[in-house]
């Protein structure tokens, strides 16, 4: 049984350096690739801070989640 563990050891060792060397290789790595900052806004009902792309815009007002827009319009139906 030692004898077959030692065997699929060394295959598996032989596999893992072959896969190695047939990486590409670059000299230089390459610089990560620069995005636009994008804008934060507050939850009107929260204050919470989140990327506009997140965000729900209902009435002119950001919410940082639906339950948030429910709840500030129930609180201004009510008043």
């Amino acid at each position: 049984m030692t004898k077959y563990l030692l065997w699929i050891a060394l295959v598996v060792i032989v596999v893992w350096l072959w896969r190695k060397s047939q990486a590409p290789r670059s000299g230089k790595p390459q610089p990560p690739v620069e995005r636009e900052a994008e804008g934060m806004v507050r939850c009107s009902h929260c204050g919470v801070n989140q990327p506009v792309s997140e965000s729900i815009l209902a009435g002119g007002r950001y919410y940082c989640c639906a339950a948030h827009r429910q709840a500030a319009e129930s609180e201004s139906q009510g008043n």
